[in-house]
């Protein structure tokens, strides 16, 4: 006992051992370190097992009289006659005799064929041809029963020998010797084929690769390096371009329209510069945010390489599907290595055609980009038929928080690789077309991303253009003529067609262009040795699920882009003034310069102003807005227009937006008409569209982690790729199995499951009317930490209530009078009554909602002109002169009225520090800016209304005058003032957020006072705290502006602010979560001041709550501020807000309008709980994901870990249970893990997105060492069982190329039934909801299929053999041996066992112990996740941790 005791020590150490000395050892493993059947479990040595079933060999005889009476052949019938095989046919054409063994001719006659199987007893595989036999000579009576090998054999008259070419006996036996596997010479004719083919092609591509570099030499020069947009006029020096020799002249009469896009001179270098010196402009060098441009002529024999390369690539794919067609001998007439003569010679050749197709593959999907233009000849541009355009790409965002020094030395070397490889540059080829206008000349052209690049015969490169019609409106206005048709023409040929086309490719197309990526690849070569080693039946299953999801992205993707399509490609017919005459032309076919007349429920397709008559514009598909806004004619003079920076805005139409009503502001019936300024991706809707169709590189929540997670997993592939080499014999067949176990390590569904949750997530939000058009930003919603809100319209209410007006009074000393909820009259009545852009249309009011809420206030109404005005009584009237549109710059608008005794009014109306700078200083009332903080602090929307009186000079000119000179000398009238409420869910919705752990901040354009009056309406700023603003204040005219920091509710000064913060801030409150004592607010121009004196670069900008009177560049800065320290979102109601919810790592626009479709996330329900609900969904798919990817870690470990020990044990897990476990277990439960709900609140924390994190692998790798110590303690028990021991599978005479043939013994059984168990548990483990997801139970898909599995698995392990065991050929056995059990095998009908003994049936005892001990290794697993990882042992490593090695996360003041 002692002796077998030490032995099993000894067994088991050398076992862990394996794996430390793979590389060192070498020889035979069948297993590695024990002999099968060795010893029992007493440590004797095993006894010789009996073999049934066995058949006998043939018996040549001299005589054919000689035959045993058994085998003797049988009379033939009248038809028949007897042949040398033995047996009576009607023909002997063909049959052979089994005597020859591979001799031309023979004295031997065969036997006839012994019908029976013979059983021998102590059957030794060692001398198993001498055992079958003497045990058939038995059968037959040739040996007394009782002869033994020992004496001989024989003790009849026959005297049977052993085969030979050269036998003399009597009798032999038709065993013939092992005939030599067939080789193959490799000088076949078809080897030579192969030589031929692939030397003439390497040889062809060397040639052309010399030819092409000869070609190329003196052209690389003329490449073009420059800026996608259109370069201004004072940025290329009133450079001009001149395009034919007609064209030239037009080009020099109208050289102030055109402004070219084409880089400079110095960026273009001449193709003699780059000859004979280093000057040449190279992919590598490319910088960001520019464009290399590469020409490239045709070549008839580099087209037919091109389609030479094709042809090759499909042709390795054909070698490989030949050669696995040979293996099921498809090839010739039915015979399994056929074409390939032998086992080992189809593996070899499979092995080379495999590893030369893959790296063929590598090779042209690197190439992929550049592999047509390879094959062209590059030319200088102007004679370039093609044109090679790359850019940089975008650096992908990585996630704050997820980079530690691994990842990011990892992410440097990726990063080095790509640019080595050029996968970092975006590379598209254009075709290059020749453009003809009747009488303008002709153009080269290509469009790239829907924009028009124009070739230029001064320089020879190409560039985009703009036409640029002036920025006054006295020169907008002299274009109110229209173009002629040659005008027209020409600048149709300068920017090209009026849509931004979108290119949807065909299913077909599209499949390929989703196939060609390194992912399929790998899945493609892993299946092609599934189906060469006999699993095509799981390579299908497999196969079918890769086909699925890229149906499903395809599918998906083209769906968006017809969306995209639909919204870029819209076109109508509309009426154009040309050649002076009213003509119908399709709007694709404006131009700038056109002009339009507009018509009711016109959408506009081109960006414009309007020359004459008036328009009520409909813009809610583009700022969100639902209140149309009246659009008036440009006034004469020379005011300023631009389009860009919103000057004049009140004049300007917008593509996108929708023309509900048109008039003539004079009544004369004449039709508006607009003038064409944009067109195409000149306008923002276009640009819009295009950033849409082609959109950047965003990177993956966990990007880095990633490419670490599967450097790491390539390795221990590696690792278990050289054990399977080892452990199976060091042969071709091993390096199959190795691949098995790289493909099971590195699953084909990883990346897949990375951002499985997101895909769930999109479909909730959708039902919540929440959309999202780029899916991977749920993830990183969920490690959103700061928020960043506007306030009008987004956590207050759309519109704004009139409150209040407080005029001036100007007795002695200017001074407030009393605010009055009704307009004061005077001349304060006439501001609030004509101070707007309020038009009437259908008897509703149009224009902005604060204009139109002031009109009411006022009580005046609209004549039949929209710029006259009655009293209520009517006894009034006013007429508005001029009006000058609100704009940002200014923060004011303006108008100049003529009341019904012929005075003119100036009334300028804006922000209260606008009006309180520009107003004369004799008007403004001392505590002017106390009195409006004071209302700013009630939540109150505070503008300032001053009011001059013009002379009667100036009353005669006031058509002609600025409106700098019309708002000179304007005196303070009066504050004007609105409130807005909250809306329902915004308390609560801020108060959710804080409590998950989010910063929330307010980036609005009213006044800081009101955003921090609304900031404690809301509890974005705890009731308690103080507030400090921050203002930059100017004591005396000729000081400096200085930041000055004051109390908000008492206007004291603060000297110190850094003393203030840091006396009552501590570290104590900020990580318990406690409201901190101080918040701050600042103002635009302070938050200016600090940005550029670097104050916001520490942690300053963290402790700012509301940032008040933020233009929209302003806010996007802020954005951007915020990004450098933490992932940040942006909600606002997507009008002014578009540039910082574009800017965010998350953005969310409160609109369905087309323009919200730019931003990742929109909402159809203007509520602040959208924010809310985008969390906590980011945060559950994240979670989800990440849940996904450790079940499917985890299903790998064990799934090698599983291929190791039957490796070592020479064993293969039955074919049905590699089926369920790839398909049905792996598959299913890895979906069902994605269907986790959602948690009903927001947790504290966020989820990890660290996928080789202290917990992600604390979870992963505890999951695989409890699962490996109970898969080697039942080995280990299996071996202690005494009817195991001596029956161990021996696969000493089984060929391991026939796997399937591997699984019929107890070993194969048990690793089975365990890793089962395993593999199912894998995911219940990674189900529990923790903190982002609900409870376990409430995911019903993953409940009902982990209950489903468990229960069948434990039936195959409990179970009496039965049809279902059978299956899987579990518990099961031979019909025969199962009768002999005592089993009732009546239904089973199964192919007869591989094994000596003729079953598996575990005896009923054991079963109990191994189900016990299985379930025993479930709970352990549940209790290991539930207690140790998520429970309150993680929890307090986590504290210890954070105790002893200090936080390393940025610390936010909730």
């Amino acid at each position: 006992m002692v002796r077998y005791w030490r032995w099993e020590l000894t067994r088991w150490l050398q076992l862990v051992l394996v794996v430390v000395v793979c590389f060192a050892l070498g020889g035979r493993a069948f297993p590695a370190f024990n002999t099968p059947n060795s010893v029992d479990t007493e440590g004797n040595t095993c006894p010789l097992a009996d073999r049934s079933g066995l058949s006998c060999p043939v018996l040549c005889v001299l005589d054919i009289d000689d035959c045993p009476d058994a085998i003797a052949p049988r009379e033939c019938a009248a038809n028949e006659q007897l042949c040398d095989d033995g047996e009576c046919h009607r023909s002997c054409d063909g049959v052979t005799n089994p005597c020859l063994c591979g001799q031309s001719t023979t004295k031997y006659n065969a036997c006839a064929a012994y019908g029976k199987t013979v059983s021998v007893k102590n059957y030794d595989p060692g001398i198993k041809e001498q055992q079958i036999e003497l045990a058939c000579a038995k059968q037959w009576g040739l040996v007394a029963d009782n002869a033994t090998l020992d004496d001989g054999g024989s003790s009849s008259d026959l005297e049977v020998g052993a085969w030979g070419a050269n036998a003399t006996a009597a009798a032999i036996w038709g065993s013939c010797p092992e005939a030599q596997d067939a080789r193959l010479t490799f000088t076949e004719d078809f080897c030579v084929a192969f030589y031929a083919i692939v030397g003439a092609e390497v040889l062809i591509y060397l040639l052309w690769h010399m030819y092409k570099s000869w070609r190329e030499s003196a052209v690389v020069g003329s490449r073009q390096l420059c800026s996608p947009e259109p370069l201004q006029q004072q940025q290329q020096q009133q450079q001009v371009v001149a395009l034919t020799a007609k064209g030239a002249e037009i080009a020099g009469d109208r050289k102030d329209e055109v402004h070219s896009g084409a880089s400079s001179s110095a960026e273009t270098l001449a193709a003699t510069d780059a000859v004979g010196n280093d000057r040449r402009l190279t992919t590598a060098l490319l910088p960001g945010g520019m464009l290399l441009m590469r020409g490239f002529d045709s070549s008839v024999v580099g087209a037919g390489l091109y389609w030479l390369t094709l042809t090759t690539t499909c042709g390795w794919m054909a070698l490989l599907f030949v050669v696995v067609l040979d293996f099921y001998g498809k090839v010739r007439g039915g015979v399994a290595y056929g074409l390939l003569a032998s086992s080992s010679t189809s593996m070899a050749v499979f092995i080379f055609v495999w590893h030369m197709a893959a790296l063929w593959m590598i090779v042209v999907l690197l190439c992929q980009p550049r592999l047509r233009n390879y094959f062209r000849i590059e030319s200088p541009l102007a004679q370039a038929r093609v044109v090679q355009v790359e850019a940089r790409r975008d650096a992908a965002v990585e996630t704050e928080g997820v980079e530690n020094r691994l990842t990011a030395w990892v992410g440097r070397m990726s990063a080095r690789l790509e640019r080595r490889l050029l996968l970092d540059i975006a590379v598209e080829t254009c075709a290059v077309e020749r453009v003809v206008a009747e009488g303008c000349g002709q153009w080269t052209v290509l469009e790239y991303h829907s924009t028009r690049y124009v070739l230029s015969e001064l320089t020879g490169c190409f560039g985009s253009h703009v036409i640029n019609l002036g920025t006054t409106s006295a020169q907008l206005l002299s274009s109110s003529g229209g173009l002629s048709r040659q005008q027209v023409l020409e600048r149709q040929a300068l920017i090209g067609e009026n849509l931004v086309q979108v290119a949807v490719p065909s299913f077909g197309m599209g499949m390929v262009y989703e196939l060609r990526g390194f992912l399929y690849l790998y899945q493609l070569m892993c299946m092609w040795v599934w189906f060469y080693f006999n699993y095509y039946k799981m390579a299908c299953v497999q196969l079918g699920v890769i086909l699925a999801s890229a149906v499903v992205k395809v599918v998906i993707r083209q769906q968006s882009e017809r969306r995209i399509k639909r919204l870029a490609e819209r076109r109508r017919s509309c009426r154009v003034l040309r050649d002076s005459e009213w003509t119908q032309a399709d709007t694709s076919a404006l131009v700038p310069g056109d002009v339009v007349a507009a018509e009711d429920d016109m959408e506009l397709m081109f960006d414009g102003c309007v020359l004459g008559g008036e328009a009520v514009v409909d813009e809610s598909a583009l700022t969100g807005e639902a209140t149309p806004v009246r659009k008036l004619p440009l006034p004469g003079g020379d005011s300023t227009f631009d389009i860009r920076t919103g000057a004049g805005r009140v004049h300007t139409v917008l593509a996108g937006t929708r023309i509900q009503q048109s008039t003539d502001g004079a009544g004369s019936g004449q039709a508006t008409h607009i003038l064409v300024l944009r067109t195409r991706t000149q306008t923002d809707k276009g640009r819009l569209v295009q950033r849409m169709a082609f959109p950047g590189r965003t990177g993956a929540v966990f990007a880095g982690q990633q490419r670490v997670a599967m450097a790491f997993l390539l390795a221990y592939g590696g690792v278990g790729f050289a054990l399977s080499v080892w452990l199976m014999g060091h042969d071709t067949t091993s390096w199959c199995y190795g691949v098995f176990v790289v493909s099971e390590v590195c699953s084909p569904l990883l990346p897949a499951a990375l951002v499985a949750g997101q895909s769930v997530a999109a479909a909730r939000l959708r039902r919540q009317r929440l959309f999202s058009v780029d899916l991977p930003r749920i993830l990183l919603a969920a490690k959103v930490r700061v928020f960043c809100f506007d306030k009008t319209g987004t956590l207050t209410r759309e519109g704004l209530d009139f409150f209040a007006a407080q005029p001036v009074l100007c007795d002695q000393a200017p001074a407030f009078g009393s605010a009055t909820d009704v307009a004061p009259p005077g001349p304060v009545r006439l501001g609030l009554a004509t101070c707007h852009a309020v038009t009437e249309a259908d008897g509703r009011l149009i224009g902005n909602p604060v204009d139109i809420e002031q009109f009411r206030a006022a009580g005046w109404r609209l004549a039949d002109d929209a710029d006259t005005l009655l009293s209520p009584q009517g006894d009034e009237t006013a007429y508005v002169e001029r009006r000058f549109a609100f704009e940002h710059a200014r923060q004011s608008m303006a108008v100049a009225v003529r009341d019904g005794d012929g005075r003119v009014h100036v009334f300028v109306k804006g922000s209260f520090e606008r009006i309180g700078r520009m107003a004369t200083a004799d008007s403004v009332p001392g505590d002017y800016a106390a009195v409006a903080a004071a209302w700013a602090r009630q939540g109150c929307y505070v503008l300032a209304l001053a009011h001059r009186v013009l002379d009667a000079a100036e009353a005669a000119r006031v058509a002609h005058m600025t409106r700098e000179q019309l708002e000179a000398g304007s005196a303070l009238a009066a504050l004007v003032l609105f409130r807005n409420s909250l809306r329902d869910d915004t308390s609560t919705s801020i108060a959710e957020l804080r409590r998950g752990g989010t910063r929330t901040v307010m980036v609005t354009g009213d006044a800081a006072l009101t955003g921090v009056y609304v900031a404690r309406q809301c509890g974005m700023v705890p009731p308690h705290s103080r507030v400090i603003l921050g203002a930059v204040e100017q004591q005396q005219p000729a000081d400096k502006p200085q930041l000055v920091w004051r109390d908000a509710a008492t206007d004291e000064p603060v000297a110190d602010l850094d003393a203030l913060l840091a006396a009552e801030d501590t570290a104590a409150s900020c990580i318990a979560g406690s409201p901190p004592p101080v918040e701050l607010a600042v103002t635009e121009p302070a938050f200016q001041q600090l940005r550029a004196s670097g104050a916001l670069d520490g942690n300053l900008l963290l402790r700012i709550r509301v940032f008040g009177r933020m233009t929209p560049q302003s806010k996007a800065d802020c954005i951007r501020l915020h990004m450098a320290r933490a992932v940040t979102a942006m909600v606002g109601d997507a009008s002014n807000d578009m540039a910082a919810i574009r800017a965010a790592h998350v953005g969310l626009a409160l609109s369905a309008a087309d323009a919200s479709i730019v931003a990742p996330f929109s909402s159809a329900h203007r509520s602040v709980g959208a924010c809310v609900t985008l969390l906590r969904e980011g945060r559950a798919a994240l979670a989800t994901s990440l849940a996904a990817y450790k079940f499917l870690i985890n299903y790998a470990t064990t799934m090698s870990m599983l291929e190791l020990v039957q490796f070592y044990f020479s064993v293969i897990v039955p074919q049905a249970v590699w089926i369920s476990i790839d398909s049905f277990i792996a598959v299913g439960l890895c979906i069902a893990v994605t269907q986790a709900q959602t948690a009903r609140t927001l947790a504290s924390s966020r989820p990890t997105a660290r996928l080789i994190g202290a917990h992600t692998l604390a979870s992963v790798w505890g999951q695989t060492l409890v699962n490996i110590s109970f898969l080697y303690g039942i080995m280990g028990l299996l071996f202690r069982q005494s009817w195991f021991r001596c029956h161990e599978f021996d696969s000493r005479d089984i060929d391991t190329v026939r796997w399937w043939l591997l699984g019929d013994n107890y070993e194969a059984e048990i690793i089975s039934l365990v890793c089962l168990f395993q593999f199912v548990n894998g995911a219940a483990v990674y189900n529990f909801g923790y903190r982002f997801r609900r409870s376990w139970y409430t995911n019903y898909l993953l409940v009902v299929l982990y209950c489903g599995f468990m229960a069948a698995i434990s039936v195959l392990v409990l179970a009496d053999p039965n049809r279902f065991g059978c299956l899987f050929r579990i518990n099961c056995g031979n019909t025969d041996v199962l009768r002999d059990l005592g089993y009732s095998a009546g239904s089973i009908h199964i192919d007869d066992y591989n094994s000596p003994i003729g079953h598996n049936v575990l005896p009923h005892r054991f079963r109990w112990t191994l189900w016990a001990l299985c379930v025993t290794n479930v709970i352990v697993c549940l209790a290991y996740e539930k207690l140790v990882v998520l429970g309150p042992i993680g929890r307090w490593v986590r504290r210890w941790w954070l105790l002893h090695h200090g936080r390393t996360k940025l610390q936010l003041i909730l």
